[in-house]
């Protein structure tokens, strides 16, 4: 019996046949009926497409042209395992025939990766392929998007300044420490501006010098030429003041 079964199952499916006329022969068996033929389908997943067709409640609603088939998702061009009539099913329907301009409404119901396909013509059940999302389609939505608000996606934790220029550009706050070499040439600058020429230091000025180490003598500092000029010249204004006084006083004395 089982064997005259599976005889009477491999007659009635046909490799390849032309659906070029639909509602020509449609399929007059059940829903549950069709979905059991796809036997390479989990049982529990035409447990879910049986009871879901039973209630209409479909994944999409899509329209069937001779090059593919549209609809909110994205789907195979081709059909398969369509059933014809009361037991009939073809492994693969074309619709070459079909006009540029032809298109027919069906309802698509989908667990998982299995869809089922039922065109409103005929009902003749039959099975596509749902496309997943394309990576590059959802990645130039993203762009896209992100280009109309003008929005950047920044890692978590990390701070983001807008490139507004050297001149406007936010400063971060830093510490900063005084280093050796910069102590060195403030020092040097509050002597000459003292009005004294610095002596003669090991590594011209930078770093530490034997001036610098504890115990060790102190050059005195040398007057700069402009001092020396001062000096004597103070030196002359007061010998000149002293001349005058002693002729004031021996002028005085011969009175």
């Amino acid at each position: 019996m089982t064997i005259l079964l599976a005889i009477t199952l491999a007659a009635a499916i046909q490799p390849t046949c032309s659906w070029d006329r639909p509602g020509q022969n449609p399929y007059t068996g059940g829903a549950a009926a069709a979905i059991d033929h796809y036997t390479d389908i989990p049982a529990t997943v035409r447990g879910t497409l049986k009871r879901r067709m039973a209630e209409g409640q479909s994944d999409d609603q899509v329209n069937i042209t001779r090059d593919g088939i549209s609809g909110k998702n994205q789907y195979g061009a081709q059909i398969r395992d369509m059933h014809f009539g009361k037991n009939s099913v073809c492994g693969t329907v074309t619709r070459s025939k079909w006009a540029a301009d032809r298109v027919e409404p069906a309802a698509v119901y989908c667990v998982g990766a299995h869809c089922v396909l039922v065109p409103k013509i005929c009902g003749n059940v039959s099975r596509i392929t749902r496309n997943a999302p394309a990576v590059a389609a959802a990645k130039q939505a993203a762009d896209g998007a992100a280009a109309d608000g003008n929005q950047h996606v920044i890692p978590d934790g990390i701070q983001q300044f807008d490139d507004t220029g050297l001149v406007d550009a936010p400063l971060r706050e830093q510490s900063i420490e005084l280093e050796p070499l910069e102590q060195a040439a403030r020092d040097r600058t509050r002597r000459v501006l003292g009005g004294l020429n610095p002596p003669a230091e090991p590594n011209g000025g930078f770093g530490p010098g034997p001036r610098d180490q504890p115990g060790q003598p102190v050059a005195a500092p040398v007057p700069e030429p402009e001092t020396w000029t001062m000096l004597l010249g103070g030196l002359g204004l007061v010998g000149w003041f002293a001349r005058r006084r002693a002729r004031a006083a021996a002028a005085v004395g011969d009175v």
